[in-house]
């Protein structure tokens, strides 16, 4: 299944990643379900990432070595970038 199929915007939300509307910070959708605010600053408004910054790459790169998050996932990003 194609990245762009499993993470569409027309079904449930299924994405793993989510970015803090205060701080913009990346934060794990299962994060947020435990702690009910972002872990950085206390923040309860998140949004979907739509462009992720050097910063929070680096972090999601980490979160796909550590199998936290999807790499089909991360693969949307390198797409829009054209790579």
């Amino acid at each position: 299944m194609e990245a762009t199929d499993k993470y569409n915007k027309e079904g449930a939300f299924v994405e793993p990643v989510l970015i803090c509307d205060s701080c913009t910070k990346v934060i794990l959708l299962d994060d947020l379900h435990k702690q009910g605010m972002c872990p950085e600053c206390g923040n309860t408004k998140v949004r979907n990432v739509k462009i992720l910054n050097d910063e929070n790459l680096l972090r999601v790169n980490k979160w796909v070595e550590e199998g936290k998050v999807d790499p089909d996932w991360l693969k949307l990003f390198e797409e829009d970038k054209g790579e």
